[in-house]
């Protein structure tokens, strides 16, 4: 069974039919699709209606909101059943540190996880991006080079702990934190996704890319040297053989080998099962 996860870079353009937003849809199983909706990272009560509202204008089967605000509530059978029955999961933006602290330990995050093991597809956007992986961004500052304290890590909702994503990338000028992050754990690759921009992980190892700005791949396994333990009061963190892609719609990433391909280039790759669900 293929695993897929989808982190979007938020702000996706709505005006237009999202190429991000229909990527996930039919990977979700297209008219047929059931999609539930955790809208708890955002603030806003009308942000739930509203993705059930694009899914079912972008075709979507069944679109519903799993709206609740209080970790008593989360381990409800009927929470439990949705779960069970969808095909697509969404995280909407908002904190993310709203989604751990309501969802981390409970009934209800094992489901999601098992959700995503039996190939549920499992998305989000902005804050819903970062809470995907078992180390997520929590909190941090903007910046192209890395500093100490530039960012605060904390746990997500594991469905993958080799990558961590990062959201708003270009626009919030985050390649600084996202380095600092990797090179504090090398093992770790660091995705930074841009706005109306997204990437599908097919079983935690193939990356493509969709939408209309760009992915950066952050890899430090092969790094010689950091001084990223030692740094204080904020100073720059020195880290050498970092190596960094950047790839656009259709571009495609390898983790295994650590290969980028650009949409111009042609390749082949084994057992990867793209088709509709």
């Amino acid at each position: 069974m293929t695993t897929i996860l989808m982190p979007m870079g938020g702000a996706v353009d709505e005006r237009r039919r999202p190429e991000v937003f229909l990527e996930f849809l039919r990977r979700a199983g297209g008219a047929q699709a059931r999609i539930l909706i955790f809208p708890q990272a955002s603030a806003r009560p009308e942000s739930g209606q509203e993705y059930t509202d694009l899914f079912r204008q972008l075709g979507g089967g069944e679109a519903q909101v799993l709206e609740f605000r209080q970790r008593a509530q989360a381990d409800e059978e009927e929470n439990i059943r949705l779960v069970r029955q969808a095909s697509g999961i969404f995280f909407a933006g908002g904190v993310q540190m709203r989604l751990s602290a309501l969802l981390g330990g409970t009934r209800l995050e094992a489901e999601l996880l098992q959700a995503y093991r039996r190939g549920c597809v499992v998305g989000g956007t902005s804050a819903g991006a970062s809470i995907l992986s078992k180390t997520m961004v929590a909190y941090g500052k903007g910046g192209s080079s890395p500093r100490e304290r530039i960012l605060q890590m904390s746990p997500g909702l594991g469905f993958t702990d080799r990558f961590l994503f990062d959201q708003h990338f270009r626009q919030k000028d985050r390649l600084g934190r996202l380095i600092y992050a990797v090179a504090s754990h090398p093992g770790i690759l660091g995705v930074g996704i841009d706005e109306d921009t997204a990437v599908v992980v097919e079983d935690d190892s193939h990356l493509t890319v969709y939408g209309s700005g760009a992915v950066t791949i952050v890899d430090g396994r092969h790094i010689t040297a950091t001084d990223v333990a030692e740094s204080e009061n904020g100073r720059p963190v020195a880290v050498a053989n970092l190596i960094v892609h950047v790839l656009t719609r259709k571009c495609v990433y390898e983790c295994e080998s650590g290969q980028a391909h650009l949409a111009s280039q042609p390749f082949e790759v084994a057992n990867v099962n793209v088709s509709q669900r």
